[in-house]
């Protein structure tokens, strides 16, 4: 749920914006042919005893047995807690981290830690079981088993149709809707950040539903794309069929016998006798600023919950062991092993969704889990069932995420190799640099809003492919801020130096339609003249430019001297648009500068003045356009412009025209409300 990076993103792309015209002429068109959606099919769901496991993942009985694994010895255990402090102090020092808390599960060995305040202006330490933070989306696994929990029970069908379960609440789309889907990320639904307007949020959640409601703008099962608004719909479907509140059933048939005592629902449901939430802050000019926080009220099955490292600590024990902890057992052996196993089998070597939970091939096993952030909290949870090694990192805020991201990878790709585990040896892709041409492009993530002004932010979050001669690719890593190399270890698969891997999906000619990620919550679709950036930008750097070759040459001549009421009225006409256009990237270098200096708070606390500001002379440009356009025929007619002034005049309309049209194509004008 962190939108940290769209924010940052706009302030370099509304400083940029006069120049974008010379940056799309050095950009390389992608084939535009293939348009989201298309050359698809419906996917079906295999059955559990389908369902493979990758090739290239060694298979249980290759794998060290636990007891003999070194991370349960007493030594190793010292040596865990060493890496995780010194991975902390130096996350934590570089990033600017004001405080975290973090577990990690060995065996039988717990390992607690808390690091730094959570309260600066008190000076409280962190501790791993007397200070709650917020988890984020990890909630959504909470979701998902109490959905196992009533499969298991009988009273729900993963691949029927969620209609049939749901009382009031309504589903976009014509299409059937499984739960499957749902858990897989795959229900085909534009994102809705609605889910974040706590006016929405405090509606009861079948009304919450309805007024968030995203279209339905990909096939059922086909796309990837991480979907907030699906998982609050399906804990509507867990309420509806135990006939009893969600939050109800969370603390009452997974809380309290899992003992996970401190963990709430929410902050409006804690107790006095719960620990009390950290505070969180926003870090910027290493200056830390407490944070603008929203609660999300009946979107609470997506993200609204809070813990302790403590608690994380159980509920690792829990996801790694077959459905028991501590004599209280909540879903039987092959139901826990089921939730490890993907609904979707269609990329089996990439990262995909289990059963809710991100499966990533890594280290020569699956790595599984989930990320979380919210109110500037960034956590993560990872774990390797069959290693019986888990790690769960929490930050307060900070200027980057490396410490919840990058560490538990960083411990758990040690460990795995401790316990014997290897990733394979890359195949032999004799082709690969055919490969890496056809990868080769630009690419946008299908987790956007379609419509709307929401719609621009996917704008700024570009991902972009360039192909190697060696058949390698580079492509970006968003957690380091910088392109990485990705070498070839099987047909259509590159793989990075921390065992991520990219996977190019074809259409059925057999061209790039999207890029599955490392997460395995997203995926990206290769631009159409429609969602390609650089297209807006190349518009706005030409309206820019022929704006200002306008305002040049209304200096040049001392003032509009039109030469005759029809050029004086095309002139002025002219020099309106062109102020127009200065004004809104004016106004878009305050919307920028305004977003940097308010993080999260300048998307939530809506309406800003300055986005306010912008969109209505974004209106007025669109205007203007028209009216340059229409007094074309006056420029032409005038008595006394010259030929040279009347083809400026021609390309300043035409200029105009291509930037009004991309601004109603993003959603940047005439488009409602952010």
């Amino acid at each position: 749920m962190d939108l940290k990076s769209c924010f940052r993103g706009l302030l370099a792309a509304a400083l940029g914006l006069v120049v974008a015209g010379s940056l799309l002429a050095q950009e390389t068109a992608p084939d535009p042919d293939i348009a989201p959606g298309d050359e698809t099919e419906q996917l079906e769901i295999p059955q559990l005893e389908d369902i493979a496991p990758p090739e290239d993942i060694a298979p249980p009985e290759d794998i060290a047995p636990l007891e003999d694994i070194p991370a349960g010895e007493p030594g190793m255990r010292a040596e865990i807690g060493a890496w995780l402090d010194a991975l902390a102090e130096g996350f934590m020092t570089t990033d600017q981290v004001p405080g975290a808390i973090a577990a990690v599960v060995a065996g039988e060995e717990v390992i607690l830690r808390g690091y730094g305040s959570v309260d600066l202006d008190a000076g409280t330490q962190a501790g791993p079981d007397d200070v709650r933070f917020e988890i984020g989306s990890i909630s959504k696994l909470f979701t998902w088993l109490a959905v196992m929990m009533l499969v298991e029970e009988g009273e729900l069908d993963l691949r029927a149709d969620v209609r049939g379960y749901l009382i009031e609440a309504e589903v976009p789309g014509a299409e059937t809707l499984s739960m499957a889907q749902l858990m897989s990320h795959r229900p085909g639904y534009e994102d809705s950040y609605a889910i974040f307007n706590p006016e929405i949020g405090e509606l009861p959640r079948p009304q919450a539903l309805a007024e968030s409601a995203p279209d339905q703008v990909m096939p059922r099962g086909a796309v990837t794309a991480y979907s907030n608004w699906g998982v609050a719909l399906a804990g509507q479907v867990v309420e509806d069929i135990a006939g009893i509140p969600f939050e109800d059933f969370l603390q009452s048939r997974i809380l309290e016998p899992l003992g996970m005592n401190a963990t709430t629902y929410s902050e409006a449901s804690a107790r006095d006798d719960q620990p009390p939430l950290s505070r969180s802050y926003r870090v910027q000019g290493g200056v830390a600023h407490p944070a603008f926080r929203i609660e999300i009220g009946s979107f609470g099955p997506a993200g609204s919950m809070a813990s302790t490292a403590a608690d994380m600590a159980r509920f690792l024990r829990f996801l790694m062991g077959d459905g028991e902890l501590d004599g209280e057992r909540l879903l039987q052996p092959g139901t826990m092993a089921q939730m490890r196993t993907r609904l979707f089998n269609d990329r089996p070597e990439g990262a995909d969704m289990a059963h809710g939970f991100q499966a990533r091939p890594m280290f020569g096993t699956i790595v599984y889990g989930h990320a979380g952030g919210l109110n500037e909290f960034l956590s993560n949870l990872a774990f390797i069932p069959e290693l019986q090694l888990g790690i769960f990192i929490s930050q307060n805020g900070g200027a980057r995420m490396s410490l919840p991201f990058l560490g538990p990878d960083l411990i758990l790709g040690h460990l795995a190799a401790e316990a014997g585990l290897e990733a394979p040896d890359p195949q032999a892709v004799p082709d690969a640099a055919e490969r890496a041409q056809v990868a080769e492009g630009r690419y946008i993530s299908n987790r956007r809003a379609f419509s709307g002004p929401a719609q621009f932010l996917a704008a700024l979050e570009g991902f972009s492919v360039i192909a190697l001669p060696d058949g390698a690719i580079l492509a970006p890593a968003p957690l380091l801020g910088t392109m990485l190399r990705y070498d070839p270890v099987a047909p259509d698969i590159w793989q990075d130096a921390r065992g991520q891997r990219l996977l190019l999906i074809r259409d059925e000619a057999g061209q790039a339609l999207r890029i599955a990620d490392g997460t395995g919550t997203n995926s990206h679709e290769r631009v159409t003249p429609s969602t390609d950036p650089m297209l807006l930008a190349g518009a706005l750097g030409g309206g820019a430019l022929f704006s200002l070759t306008m305002l040049l040459g209304l200096l040049w001549r001392r003032g509009p001297r039109g030469g005759s009421l029809r050029g004086m009225i095309a002139a002025l006409t002219g020099l309106a648009g062109a102020v127009s256009v200065w004004a809104m990237l004016g106004a878009g270098v305050a919307m920028a500068m305004a977003a940097a200096n308010l993080g999260s708070e300048f998307m939530f606390d809506q309406p800003q003045p300055t986005v306010e500001t912008f969109f209505a002379i974004s209106h007025g440009v669109v205007v203007m356009a028209a009216l340059v356009l229409l007094s074309l025929g006056l420029a032409w007619r005038a008595p006394g412009w010259g030929l040279l002034r009347r083809l400026h005049y021609t390309l300043f309309a035409l200029a105009l025209a291509a930037l009004a049209m991309m601004l109603l194509n993003w959603g940047l004008a005439f488009a409602g409300p952010l």
